[in-house]
């Protein structure tokens, strides 16, 4: 029996279709609200720039895959190791330079950056919108009547891999106990002979790798590579801020929850109800916590 007001409906196999494809999409928003999150609590800067980051990295997967017709797993490398180097850069050509600066000068700073990626894309690229990745098995199967994509599940596999790989680094590994150190208490971590500079750089660059992911997989769902891709940065950002800007596990929730609400509010009110849906979750979380459902409120004594 069908219950429709508006768009709406209680099919079971439809709702569970909107559910397979809101956890897809929260996949990718929760790798890319990882990398915003990481860069947030490690150095207290709000990063405008990951959008752009994002769509950086889907363009350098169409060139090194697509225009270059490198191996798959080459390219993937090649990739990974150049959003790497150019979150090294990012690090110590501009932001070394603002530590220390107002919170408002390092968002423009960022803003900055965004605008110089979208230039240079525009440059090289044009403003010509290319045909999206197709490289992962594109067939699917049935379950309870919703139809399951293949690519999917490779998405969901792949931002869980590195998730798990994410946490296993930051968890047994000494840079990453520097970085959790570093993020914790600067003052303390530098005391213990920890370099906060050193730590700064591999924090951009492993944001940068994240959004590179991010992009990569992206650029197989998105109807096209277009500048346009910028926007989820903008719609992952209610994901970092539900879960919590200084919580990782929790941007993974959030991405997860806001993909699922997306794609409801997507196949029950239409399409324009999507990120106004989103982000009044957000302000609503914000009301209730405002750190977020699992962010953590730091005490300052005075």
């Amino acid at each position: 029996m069908l219950l429709a007001f508006g768009n709406f409906t209680a099919d079971p196999s439809v709702n569970l279709q909107l559910l397979i494809g809101g956890l897809a999409l929260g996949a990718i928003y929760a790798v890319v609200a990882l990398g915003f999150v990481l860069v947030y609590k490690s150095t207290d800067v709000l990063n405008l720039a990951h959008g752009e980051f994002l769509m950086l990295g889907a363009y350098f997967a169409l060139t090194f895959l697509i225009s270059e017709n490198l191996n798959f797993f080459l390219g993937v490398l090649v990739l990974l190791l150049v959003m790497l180097v150019f979150g090294l850069l990012v690090h110590y050509g501009i932001m070394r330079r603002m530590v220390g600066q107002g919170f408002f000068a390092i968002v423009l700073i960022t803003l900055g950056i965004a605008t110089i990626i979208r230039a240079l894309l525009l440059i090289f690229y044009g403003p010509t919108e290319r045909a999206r990745l197709d490289l992962l098995p594109q067939g699917s199967f049935e379950v309870g009547g919703a139809t399951v994509r293949h690519v999917d599940l490779i998405i969901f596999a792949v931002v869980a891999g590195c998730v798990l790989l994410f946490f296993l680094f930051f968890k047994y590994t000494r840079l990453g106990l520097h970085m959790r150190a570093v993020a914790d208490d600067i003052e303390a971590a530098a005391a213990m002979g920890i370099d906060p500079d050193k730590v700064y750089a591999m924090t951009w660059a492993a944001a940068m790798v994240m959004a590179g992911v991010g992009g990569l997989l992206f650029g197989h769902v998105t109807g096209a590579i277009d500048r346009s891709i910028e926007a989820i940065g903008l719609r992952a950002f209610p994901a970092a801020v539900v879960g919590g800007l200084t919580s990782l596990g929790g941007s993974i929730v959030g991405g997860l929850v806001v993909g699922v609400i997306e794609q409801f509010a997507n196949g029950h009110l239409g399409t324009k109800w999507r990120e106004p849906v989103a982000f009044s979750v957000m302000f609503v979380v914000l009301l209730v916590r405002p750190t977020g459902l699992w962010g953590r409120k730091d005490l300052e004594r005075v």
